[in-house]
């Protein structure tokens, strides 16, 4: 199987609502909205660690509905991902494999059984958009924290080439710029690096 490769950017905003009307305004899309509950995980003691690496190992359980009616359960689905350390110091650009699975709470249970560590649980609260810009779909993610308190937005391109990237990161940094973000505004920081920050 073939590592895509995930252009992303993100930033903190602080007015979520400005952002979607200026979304709208450029032609995105609402698809959905997501809740997300995601663990990582570290390998067993005296193996590589994650943290050093800039890897990681992810199960997710994933909620999809309908903003407009909270009650309307679209899909339940769960995940495992593969996180490979990122490809520049301006963005959170990885290579990533991503797997359906049929039920992570098994894989959860083998896991611990491997001895592999459950890091930290996240939960994100998420608002999906997509954008056609210059012939390229981008996803856009309007993302709560409850852990950090804070609202995101992410912004991503899924490339198969890795060739492709400077001029994907150019163009997302060039399309923020329109919401007035600033390339200096990006974090590179994951979540799970941000919430270990903000406890110790």
């Amino acid at each position: 199987m073939k590592f895509m490769i995930e252009v992303e950017i993100k930033t903190s905003i602080s007015d979520p609502e400005f952002i979607r009307k200026e979304l709208e305004r450029y032609g995105a899309k609402y698809i959905c909205s997501l809740i997300h509950e995601d663990t990582y995980y570290n390998l067993p003691l005296n193996l590589r660690d994650f943290g050093e690496t800039d890897e990681a190992l992810r199960i997710r359980d994933s909620i999809k509905f309908n903003k407009m009616n909270k009650e309307e359960i679209h899909s339940y689905n769960s995940y495992i991902a593969y996180k490979g350390k990122k490809l520049d110091m301006e963005t959170k650009t990885r290579k990533e494999l991503e797997l359906k699975i049929d039920d992570s709470e098994k894989l959860r249970e083998i896991f611990s059984i491997l001895g592999f560590r459950e890091v930290l649980t996240i939960k994100k609260e998420r608002e999906l958009f997509k954008l056609i810009y210059k012939n390229y779909t981008l996803e856009l993610l309007i993302d709560y924290v409850p852990l950090l308190k804070k609202y995101f937005l992410e912004i991503e391109y899924i490339s198969k080439d890795q060739k492709d990237i400077n001029d994907v990161k150019s163009l997302l940094f060039e399309f923020l710029k329109l919401l007035k973000i600033q390339r200096g505004d990006s974090i590179t920081k994951s979540y799970l690096e941000l919430i270990i920050d903000s406890l110790s």
